[in-house]
């Protein structure tokens, strides 16, 4: 009895797949190869997931093609992810094939990126990032939608408290999406508000100072020469109200000083005489304290310039 056996090479396998697919829609790749057993024909494994249809077709000269189609929808996750076919034969023999995945889709998890703290009037350099094929072109805009600029990365010279809040936007030819709004956190020093008072109510006397600043201010009074703390503080975003409630005496005025780590300041408040108000500015005799204390004149004076000096 004699055996034949086939000791020749499988075929190569005939693998197509486009060069580019879009995310979501329908596609479909094929893995074809030759063989002479109709019998028991190749079978096909695909890495990927998908509706898998097999088909065998009879050439000439005895050999028969077998062919495999997987139709699948890509998304982003498979960008540059390998799509394989492995095909057996048999009596065990197998061989495999794959070709890179390449995916188009508009961009996703567009951020705007920055520093988290920066100072008044000093410049802030934000940068946009995206993850897109193909890659984004990148757009900055305000809350209204006005269009600040064009490029990936924006600079901001001379930020002020009252930058507004802004987004990026990344565009290709898939789609478009756009980041968070950001606003910067623009630290400044005290301004002490010209509605800080002080006013006789069912009369008690109080005192409020009003401070504008970030990061929030500490808030004192000084009365001649004693430093007062606020009897209340209230702080509410980057404004802060310090309330002094106390026996004032006869003094006529009394000094609000503010500070924090980007600077100090200072105003003198009438207070009112005979439970009637009293607007009248002071700040020369703040003035003259300091000058008073330059020439080194009173303790008394030492102690108030000590204060406003912190």
């Amino acid at each position: 009895m004699i055996f034949l056996v086939n000791t020749d090479e499988p075929n190569p396998i005939d693998f197509f797949l486009q060069d580019e697919v879009k995310e979501g829609e329908n596609v479909s790749a094929s893995c074809s190869v030759s063989h002479s057993c109709p019998t028991y024909p190749p079978s096909f494994i695909w890495s990927h997931s998908g509706e898998k249809h097999d088909q065998t077709q009879q050439l000439q000269n005895d050999q028969w093609k077998a062919t495999s189609t997987l139709t699948f929808h890509p998304n982003r996750t498979h960008h540059n992810q390998p799509l394989q076919c492995r095909v057996t034969y048999h009596g065990g023999k197998h061989q495999e094939q794959s070709k890179t995945l390449k995916v188009k889709y508009a961009p996703v998890n567009v951020k705007a990126e920055y520093q988290s703290d920066v100072n008044e009037g000093e410049t802030a350099h934000l940068k946009c990032s995206s993850d897109a094929n193909p890659v984004s072109s990148y757009e900055w805009h305000n809350e209204t939608g006005a269009l600040l600029n064009k490029g990936q990365t924006y600079t901001m010279s001379n930020v002020s408290r009252h930058s507004e809040a802004m987004y990026c936007t990344a565009v290709n030819e898939e789609g478009r999406n756009r980041s968070s709004t950001v606003k910067l956190n623009v630290l400044y020093p005290p301004d002490i508000e010209t509605s800080s008072k002080c006013f006789s109510e069912d009369g008690v006397v109080k005192c409020e100072c009003i401070v504008e600043s970030r990061p929030p201010s500490i808030v004192h009074f000084v009365l001649r020469d004693r430093v007062l703390q606020s009897t209340n503080v209230e702080t509410v975003g980057s404004v802060t109200t310090g309330t002094l409630q106390t026996d004032f005496g006869s003094f006529k005025f009394v000094h609000c000083l503010a500070n924090n780590t980007l600077g100090k300041a200072n105003l003198t408040l009438s207070l009112p005489a005979n439970g009637k108000k009293k607007f009248q500015s002071q700040e020369s005799q703040a003035l003259i304290i300091i000058t008073l204390y330059l020439h080194g004149k009173t303790t008394t004076t030492t102690k108030i310039f000590n204060v406003l000096s912190f």
